[in-house]
C-alpha cells in the first residue's frame, strides 16, 4: 500500500492491484469496523457516562440497545460520509492521509454528539410520564 500512496494520482488510477487494496479498505472500515466495533463502543461508552448503574452489563445491554433502535439512522449517515470519505482517503499520499482522517472525524463526532450524545430528559407531568413509557418501549 505504500506504494501505491506515493504514486502520482494518474498512475493510481492505472494500478488495479492498489485500487483493489483500497476498495478492500474502504470495504473493511465501512462494513465491519464502523457498524460493529465503533457504534457498539460509543453506545456503550455513552451509557457509561449518562447511567445511574455501575453495573457493566447494564451498559452493554442499554448500549446495545439503542445503538440496535439508532442503526438504521446511523448506519446510513455513517456511509453518506465515511464511504467517499475513504475512498479519498485511500488513496491521498501517507503523510495527508492521518490529518484528513482527523479533520473527517471532527466534524463527524460532532454530528454523532448533536445527534446521539445527550441524555433524555426527565418527563415532569403524567402525559410526560406516558410518552416517555412508550419512547422506552419503542427502543
Amino acid at each position: 500500500m505504500d506504494r501505491f500512496a506515493k504514486l502520482p494520482f494518474a498512475e493510481k488510477i492505472k494500478d488495479t492491484a492498489g485500487i483493489l487494496d483500497a476498495v478492500k479498505m474502504v470495504a473493511f472500515d465501512v462494513f465491519v469496523h464502523l457498524p460493529f466495533m465503533y457504534f457498539p463502543s460509543y453506545y456503550v461508552c455513552k451509557e457509561f457516562v449518562i447511567s445511574d448503574s455501575w453495573n457493566l452489563m447494564d451498559w452493554v445491554k442499554d448500549g446495545t440497545s439503542k445503538y440496535a433502535n439508532n442503526a438504521k439512522e446511523d448506519l446510513t449517515a455513517m456511509i453518506k460520509l465515511w464511504g467517499p470519505s475513504d475512498c479519498i482517503q485511500f488513496v491521498l499520499p501517507m503523510h495527508i492521509r492521518m490529518p484528513f482522517r482527523h479533520l473527517v472525524s471532527f466534524f463527524w463526532t460532532a454530528y454523532v454528539s448533536f445527534t446521539r450524545g445527550g441524555s433524555e430528559p426527565e418527563p415532569q407531568s403524567e402525559g410526560e410520564l406516558a410518552v416517555h413509557i412508550q419512547k422506552v418501549k419503542r427502543r
